[in-house]
């Protein structure tokens, strides 16, 4: 077979091609990475239009202050975030004052599961598409636009 034979150059086509991409596939790997690391939330935020609180506090670690970061009640969560700002959350305790606990554990109890969708820029953030079992009552506490706490 002869280098001008069709099958042979596409053959080297396809190995030139090839050989010519492969350096570049962990930059395309690595931007996957940054993509997700920079959708993940962080910072304390507060809602622009009521008093809640959010503090994406240690790695995984979300405090929910309902009543505003004052009140002595605190939903704490661990959460994950997935492709396109998914926040996936579950609720593993409560602090505060034991009378506003109780009512908080008919409320939104421990093992409590609910995801959203978060969306920052700068100084501002949005918490939408909250989805979940009986999260009804803390939806309305929590979606709408947030801004950043300095």
């Amino acid at each position: 077979m002869s280098l001008q034979h069709p099958t042979r150059r596409r053959l080297l086509g396809v190995l030139g091609l090839t050989a010519t991409l492969i350096p570049f596939a962990p930059f395309a790997v690595a931007d996957d990475k940054k993509e997700d690391k920079k959708a993940a939330p962080a910072g304390a935020w507060t809602k622009k239009e009521g008093q809640t609180h959010l503090e994406f506090a240690d790695k995984g670690v979300l405090k929910v202050h309902p009543h505003g970061d004052k009140a002595d009640l605190t939903i704490v969560c661990s959460f994950t975030t997935g492709k396109d700002g998914v926040v996936k959350v579950k609720v593993t305790d409560h602090e505060g004052d034991d009378k506003f606990k109780a009512k908080l554990t008919e409320v939104v109890p421990v093992g409590t599961e609910f995801q959203f969708k978060w969306t920052a820029t700068d100084d501002a953030a949005t918490l939408e598409n909250m989805d979940g079992k009986d999260v009804d009552g803390l939806k309305s506490h929590l979606e709408g636009g947030y801004e950043k706490k300095r």
